[in-house]
């Protein structure tokens, strides 16, 4: 209801201004532009809705039931990807003193830890639901400490990745990952990296959520791990 001391012209633009309003609301509403209050689906939506987005940080709420559970993710406008962080990224510097040889890295007292992420279970889960492909890095950093092939060229002491739906990944047997960079096959003394590569057509093997490492133990032995952001698309 209108004041009844309003002139037919205030009354004009008070409705002009109610329909400008509601028309911009539902613009949001069918178009989402990553906004925390107005989350796409997926980067993929994102970029769909606004092809001349740039690539960055939007949210997205991939279970589509509220707002207040969407998650902040760095959308690859190049290849769609919506790519959620790990929290935290890379260890401390560690070196462990023990005589078992095989350890899962969350289980390390004082300096392991679980692999986290920026997002829930729930909207991880429709992520995955909503993608084709995944992909993730994980990185070793190593001081005397082999990670995937040893001097001699064997992977007896390659580490073993434990994915989200808890399947082994190894370096030879049925669930493998790929290691573009192998620096700590040398067994240096000084700083040396391998990289674990992750890319697969089953969206649920992945985020990785922890790691066994076969050759720590020593005291010469040092290592920290850095963990890549994991990507649907």
């Amino acid at each position: 209801m209108f004041a009844p001391d309003l002139s037919d012209e205030e009354r004009k633009e008070m409705v002009i201004k109610a329909y400008k309003k509601l028309k911009k609301s539902f613009q949001e509403f069918s178009k989402p532009d990553g906004g925390k209050a107005t989350p796409a689906k997926t980067c993929r939506d994102l970029n769909l809705a606004y092809p001349e987005k740039p690539s960055g940080e939007y949210w997205i709420d991939p279970n589509g039931a509220d707002p207040k559970d969407a998650i902040l993710v760095h959308c690859d406008m190049v290849t769609k990807a919506s790519c959620i962080q790990p929290k935290p990224t890379i260890s401390q510097e560690i070196n462990v003193v023990t005589q078992e040889k095989n350890v899962w890295f969350g289980d390390i007292p004082d300096g392991g830890f679980d692999f986290t992420y920026k997002a829930d279970s729930n909207q991880m889960s429709f992520l995955q639901l909503l993608s084709g492909r995944a992909t993730q890095n994980i990185t070793y950093h190593c001081i005397n400490s082999v990670a995937h092939m040893n001097p001699k060229g064997k992977a007896n002491k390659s580490a073993w990745l434990m994915s989200w739906n808890d399947l082994e990944m190894k370096a030879h047997g049925k669930f493998r990952y790929s290691v573009p960079i192998d620096e700590c096959k040398d067994r240096k003394s000084e700083w040396a990296k391998t990289v674990f590569e992750i890319k697969t057509n089953k969206p649920t093997r992945l985020p990785i959520v922890d790691i066994m490492l076969r050759d720590i133990g020593s005291k010469r032995q040092k290592f920290k791990m850095e963990i890549g952001q994991v990507c649907f698309r």
